[in-house]
């Protein structure tokens, strides 16, 4: 197992011109062209899960459209299941950034927080303002009953735009002292010829929804982790940047996936990040957790902080010609691997599908469990949602995997996870009835069973929009009062 390669620190921010701007939701003349989450030089290993569809919006959706014009959604529910009224309008907020004339215009969602307050911290993306067809990263805050908050940012939503490149955006994390941070990653020239590569981005704000200049250069980190191969080589490789968590020292660790070569397979990879946005080289080996178990494709989709700074990654790993596993991996805060899963510090996961892999991960309030999330697809059959259940206290057990499908005929996927204060599990995604998608939440106790008093027989469906194909939970939070918030992209 190959565990790291030479690094080398790139914190340039070159692309960042005076185009990085703050708008506000405004609306532009849209034409029928699609914002394009371009992958670099023209692979697609950038802005792919394993299947080879599209992960930034619903890869289980049906057949993609240049027509497609979607929203930010968000939905309540009571601790019993039943839609919370109360909550936006009558139980759901719908936020269109992107007004468009004929043609298509899409708001996508990665990823919702909760502050201190319950106010909710959204994650996602909208199409570049006026005739471009770029996508910009977004950071909208709603107040903790469903409203625009717009004393946050401009009118409640922060753009950034890296010099109208597309951004890929991906999830955030709101921190204990308000801050937000944003992840994800943006195909950039390299300067080599016509060669584009991913480069990771974060972003920070302060509460205010403004950018915090005590990170990287104006709260923004442009950072290409590989750097050149050589001097001789220039050509840069690739890195992505899923999520991040924050460690309590306040640094950071991301996941996602990258290779130092110009082209080839991709390998997990975690970075970490100092409070101020510099590298921290000291970390793994050579600044890098590397982990490529046969020299096939491996992916980190999304990670948790324990509460002793270990780090929790989920994803997928290939071991095998034609199988790709859910992957775990468990490491200490300076990335070296513990054993809990294994001698090389993580596990595969098989629901007996040629793929299988985990999109959301969150650890209980009591810092005791960790709870994975995603889907088991391939062989013929209809997609499944599945759960993984980890016990990580200080006398950890066995752990809980279930293929848990919603529907036993049709597609469903879990995209996302939370746990309310009682250790109850939330895992949200959504179900094809009839081609039509549905958001769905399911709840379950440590023990790997569905919770009956929610919902119909623990689980939660709710229909945005009826008869159409884009409709899936992204991101779920358990609020304070013991509510239940999902974020989804939804299809007008």
């Amino acid at each position: 197992m190959k565990r790291s390669s030479e690094q080398r620190k790139f914190v340039g921010v070159a692309f960042l011109t005076a185009a990085l701007a703050v708008f506000s939701s405004a609306c532009g003349d849209d034409d029928d062209k699609q914002p394009q989450q371009t992958p670099d030089s023209g692979t697609p290993d950038s802005g792919t899960p394993d299947s080879g569809t599209p992960d930034s919006g619903t890869p289980d959706a049906g057949p993609g459209t240049a027509l497609l014009d979607s929203d930010i959604g968000l939905m309540r529910f009571n601790a019993d299941g039943t839609v919370d009224t109360t909550f936006g309008a009558s139980g759901t907020t719908r936020l269109d950034l992107t007004t468009v004339v004929p043609g298509g215009a899409r708001d996508s969602v990665w990823g919702v927080a909760a502050d201190a307050t319950d106010r909710l911290v959204v994650f996602g993306a909208r199409r570049g303002d006026g005739d471009r067809v770029d996508a910009d990263r977004v950071v909208v805050r709603f107040a903790a009953n469903g409203t625009l908050d717009t004393t946050f940012a401009t009118n409640g939503v922060h753009t950034l735009n890296l010099s109208n490149l597309s951004d890929g955006a991906r999830n955030g994390i709101v921190q204990a002292d308000g801050k937000i941070l944003a992840s994800g990653y943006t195909s950039q020239p390299t300067g080599v010829g016509t060669q584009a590569a991913n480069r990771i981005v974060l972003l920070r704000l302060d509460d205010a929804g403004k950018p915090d200049n005590s990170f990287g250069w104006k709260g923004v980190v442009n950072n290409a982790p590989f750097g050149p191969v050589s001097a001789a080589n220039p050509e840069w490789g690739m890195a992505e940047a899923y999520t991040a968590g924050q460690l309590s020292d306040g640094s950071y660790v991301t996941t996602g996936y990258g290779r130092s070569a110009s082209t080839g397979t991709v390998d997990l990879v975690n970075f970490k990040y100092k409070a101020n946005g510099d590298r921290d080289l000291e970390f793994g080996t050579g600044g890098v957790v590397l982990l490529d178990l046969v020299g096939d494709n491996d992916r980190g989709r999304h990670l948790v902080v324990l509460d002793d700074d270990r780090v929790v990654t989920v994803g997928s790993a290939t071991p095998a010609a034609q199988k790709i596993a859910g992957l775990i991996h468990i490491t200490d805060k300076n990335g070296v691997p513990t054993t809990q899963l294994g001698t090389d510090g993580y596990k595969l996961y098989d629901f007996e599908r040629p793929e299988q892999a985990f999109f959301g991960v969150a650890k209980s309030k009591d810092g005791n469990w960790v709870a994975a999330a995603g889907y088991r697809a391939g062989g013929d059959n209809d997609d499944d949602a599945v759960l993984v259940i980890l016990p990580v206290g200080a006398n950890p057990g066995a752990d809980i995997a279930i293929a848990a499908p919603i529907s036993e005929t049709e597609n469903d996927r879990f995209w996302s996870v939370a746990f309310d204060a009682s250790n109850r599990i939330y895992a949200a995604g959504f179900v094809t009835e009839g081609g039509d998608n549905r958001l769905a939440v399911a709840r379950y106790t440590t023990d790997g069973l569905l919770d009956s008093s929610f919902g119909t027989g623990g689980v939660v469906k709710h229909n945005f929009s009826v008869g159409k194909t884009e409709e899936a939970v992204r991101g779920i939070v358990v609020q304070s009062d013991g509510k239940i918030v999902v974020a989804a992209t939804v299809e007008k």
